[in-house]
């Protein structure tokens, strides 16, 4: 995480200082009770996993005026601390939450390298657009972020942690967003552009099997699993 947007211990300090005790848990629950809030419990568990971290956030941030009311009883300095990061936790809140979805797709026994590459590259995608968007003071993707006072300096540092993380996931998963997937992977039934002498012969008898062509209705991933044509099982993780 870039420099300025090292803040997660305070968010894990302030959940603990409210789980510390069983006093403490019922002081916060009545706070939440007398601010008319939905959630009681602010988290299960604080584990420091992205989702964890996700979920752990739009709690977090739901419930921020309680959690400072709170605070300004039980710890001063934490609650100052936090009113100072309130936009660095609102942006770091809506930014998960992007993650969320992301790792909600990843997961899932119909997923291979085709797919993981779709996600990935969509993920990236949304970052680029995010990052532009947010540049020129559009904060529609993030929601939580709109609903504070963010200043410039705020969006240079959002920009520059955008940057970053674009740069992080390309180098991470070069290997699955640099793959080459031939068009006939995904529809064998199309035209056909295939340099390899061989594959291009079994191609032209397969888009000439009208058996094989009932069960591709079912999906790509289900259609490869048959061994008619050895020589066209591709290696891309179907």
């Amino acid at each position: 995480m870039c420099q300025g947007l090292h803040f997660i211990h305070l968010v894990i300090d302030a959940v603990n200082r409210i789980r510390s005790n069983a006093l403490n848990t019922r002081l916060f629950a009545q706070l939440c009770e007398e601010n008319d809030k939905h959630f009681h419990q602010l988290l299960l568990h604080t584990e420091v996993r992205w989702l964890s971290k996700g979920l752990c956030l739009t709690r977090f941030f739901a419930l921020f005026e309680t959690i400072l009311e709170f605070l300004d009883i039980k710890d001063t300095i934490l609650k100052e601390n936090l009113m100072k990061r309130k936009t660095d936790i609102a942006y770091l809140t809506d930014l998960f939450t992007k993650f969320n979805m992301g790792n909600l797709q990843l997961q899932g026994g119909s997923l291979n390298l085709i797919k993981t590459k779709f996600i990935l590259s969509a993920f990236l995608a949304r970052v680029k657009l995010m990052k532009q968007n947010i540049g020129r003071g559009e904060f529609s993707q993030f929601p939580n972020l709109s609903q504070t006072s963010c200043q410039e300096d705020d969006v240079s540092t959002y920009i520059q942690h955008l940057n970053a993380l674009y740069s992080d996931f390309e180098s991470r998963f070069e290997d699955i967003l640099t793959m080459v997937i031939p068009p006939w992977i995904i529809n064998p039934y199309g035209d056909i552009e295939e340099t390899n002498v061989i594959i291009q012969e079994e191609l032209t008898e397969l888009s000439r099997n009208e058996e094989l062509k009932v069960e591709f209705k079912n999906g790509y991933q289900q259609f490869w699993l048959q061994t008619t044509y050895p020589l066209l099982i591709p290696y891309y993780g179907i």
